[in-house]
């Protein structure tokens, strides 16, 4: 059995989530697609900590690999979809932009091992990594967030 390294908690209620008990972190919640401000839902959730755990996955991964990650991102969109059966599934996309990796070889390799890392990255929910659009985001000039050009 593997050590535990970090454990959360998080509740949904009626109109909110809460984070390990904190009241300061309440979020109202909606429905997808609602007209509530700015509401989290659980694919925005989903995508956020999507983003995050392979963005960290990748960091092991490059520096593994002796790439420089410093100035790395991952974008995740999560796209939930209705089913013919009337059950929903979701869908993920992920995009990763390591400036440190000087050859496609070198960014394969990191990137797969980082997709291997990830625990959030299974069988449930369909995860595709869009090899062509981070290897266009490798040649990218600009702020070390490709998608605020």
């Amino acid at each position: 059995m593997a050590g535990e390294i970090y454990s959360t908690e998080a509740t949904s209620s009626r109109g909110s989530v809460r984070v390990d008990g904190r009241g300061d972190l309440a979020f109202a919640v909606g429905e997808p697609g609602g007209g509530t401000a700015d509401p989290l839902n659980p694919e925005r959730l989903y995508a956020a900590a999507l983003a995050t755990c392979l963005h960290q996955s990748l960091t092991i991964a490059a520096t593994s690999l002796a790439v420089e990650a410093g100035e790395s991102v991952v974008t995740a969109k999560v796209t939930l979809a209705a089913r013919g059966d009337g059950s929903y599934e979701l869908r993920a996309t992920v995009e990763m932009y390591l400036p440190g990796a000087t050859t496609d070889s070198l960014y394969d390799a990191v990137t797969r091992e980082a997709l291997r890392l990830c625990p959030l990255v299974g069988d449930k929910v369909a995860v595709t990594f869009d090899r062509e659009r981070g290897l266009a985001l490798q040649n990218h000039r600009g702020p070390a967030d490709p998608g605020q050009n």
